[in-house]
């Protein structure tokens, strides 16, 4: 896909998602250092190690015997300008090695390091005013203070000092996340691994002394790698601006995901805290998010889902579900759980029941939800799902996939994934957290199909896809 034109916020951003070049402030050949943890990551994700610079006076001398990498007394040494400079020295220092960047002619600055307004000090906010001062003076952009920084699928970034080891990163995908939490962001990419949703970017801005959410969100939209946003919010910096951002993302058609914390007056010294924002009315969000056809939700899990669906399913037209598996009670709570969130589970038409009547058991349930007990086969799975969704009658279809019955192979992933090509509707796969349920999830992932381990995650997930953009109905964990 070709991006559209650059805007200027746009293009402000684009060497802090795509750098050629790197600076690392603060390296360190030490196990157990940040500054270690981030060279790590770097290279274990594929970014080049030629296009890394080390800078760390203490190492200079003794950098060939020590660690194999040649280190940078100061930034003015490196021998060209780096698109970015990541900074993981102590807070008071912070202030003269952005000096140091900003004269070297380097524009763009991650600082990871911590001890700012998230303390409360008054020396803290101060620091993070004057780093303000010289982003302006200097036409640069700061993320942080107090961040992770950025996951990139696309260009191989990851300043994540946590270790793929203890976090997984993802395989590249089509969602991007804005966060000021950086654990949020860390544990949600963990689970994304797992949960085998794809990634394009990720950035943390914890204190948003400059780059705040309503610049990545304005990004995003313009950027041809994602498809829909995520956004962990606290606060948010500018009102308007944040209106700005959103409707920008809605003229893009980027979907855009939302997980709103401290939601309530008694948490709001928490969020001040945490990342120095203030958490501001929640009403207005809620107004703000109808407005805009932000999908909010409500925990992580939620989130996941929402995120899943949306990226790995088309879009259903209606509300129309077919609920298919082989056990008929589950069925009868999965439809439940989809009616209940606002789902249609309607009857299978009479001339399409005769068209599909000889070719099942005798003893088969071609109701809806559709049972075809434990002697049902892949075939007639495949007969319902193909014959029912070509048809006008249904916009989408759950499968429940339990493995519990001989009958039950690995044909089935093929089988889902065929109708879904064919037909343009989602198929969405619902199974159950069981140890059996869950190795065999890779019949559907391998082939791209999400799976939903539990009943109410797939009406969840039907939700989302049958989900008016301009809806306004706030969707909750129960």
């Amino acid at each position: 896909m070709t991006n559209p034109p650059l805007s200027s916020q746009k293009a402000s951003l684009e060497r802090l998602f795509n750098p050629e070049s790197i600076a690392i402030v603060g390296a360190s050949p030490v196990e157990g250092k940040l500054g270690r943890a981030v060279v790590d990551s770097m290279i274990a994700h594929g970014y080049s190690s030629e296009r890394l610079f080390l800078v760390n006076p203490s190492c200079v001398e003794n950098e060939k015997e020590e660690t194999g990498k040649r280190y940078y007394r100061n930034v003015a040494d490196i021998p060209e300008i780096p698109d970015l400079s990541v900074i993981l020295i102590p807070a008071q220092r912070v202030l003269e090695a952005t000096k140091e960047c900003f004269e070297k002619g380097i524009r763009k600055l991650i600082v990871m390091s911590a001890g700012f307004s998230e303390t409360g000090s008054e020396s803290g906010r101060e620091i993070e005013k004057e780093l303000l001062s010289l982003a302006k003076e200097y036409d640069a952009r700061i993320v942080g203070p107090n961040c992770l920084g950025i996951f990139d699928n696309v260009s191989r970034v990851d300043t994540f000092f946590v270790p793929p080891s203890l976090i997984h990163r993802p395989q590249r995908g089509a969602v991007s996340i804005a966060s000021q939490s950086g654990s949020f962001v860390g544990h949600f990419l963990d689970i994304c691994y797992s949960e085998k949703l794809g990634i394009a970017r990720a950035i943390t801005y914890g204190n948003r002394v400059d780059v705040d959410e309503s610049d990545v969100l304005e990004y995003f939209a313009q950027d041809g790698a994602t498809r829909v946003i995520g956004l962990y919010v606290e606060g948010v910096s500018s009102g308007p601006k944040f209106l700005k951002a959103l409707e920008k993302c809605s003229e893009s058609r980027k979907q855009v995901v939302a997980l709103k914390t401290g939601k309530y007056a008694s948490l709001e010294g928490a969020v001040t805290s945490h990342t120095g924002a203030l958490a501001g009315s929640y009403q207005a969000y809620r107004a703000v998010f109808k407005k805009f056809g932000v999908l909010e939700v409500d925990g992580i899990e939620k989130f996941i889902d929402a995120c899943k669906a949306l990226t790995m399913l088309p879009r259903a037209k209606g509300k129309r579900i077919l609920i298919l598996g082989h056990a008929g009670g589950l069925g009868l709570t999965l439809a439940d759980n989809c009616i209940s969130l606002g789902l249609l589970v309607p009857q299978i038409p009479l001339d399409l029941k005769e068209i599909l009547g000889p070719d099942l058991l005798s003893f088969a349930s071609l109701s809806n939800p559709v049972d075809l007990t434990a002697s049902g086969t892949d075939e007639q799975a495949e007969l319902v799902l193909g014959k029912c969704l070509t048809e006008p009658f249904f916009d989408m279809a759950i499968y429940l996939a339990l493995w519990g019955l001989p009958q039950n192979t690995e044909k089935i992933g093929g089988i889902v994934a065929r109708t879904i090509a064919k037909s343009s509707k989602p198929v969405i796969v619902a199974s159950l957290a069981t140890q059996s349920c869950i190795e065999r999830g890779h019949v559907f992932e391998d082939l791209g199909v999400p799976v939903f381990f539990s009943l109410e995650r797939a009406a969840f997930a039907a939700h989302c896809l049958a989900r008016p953009k301009d809806s306004d109905q706030k969707l909750e964990c129960k």
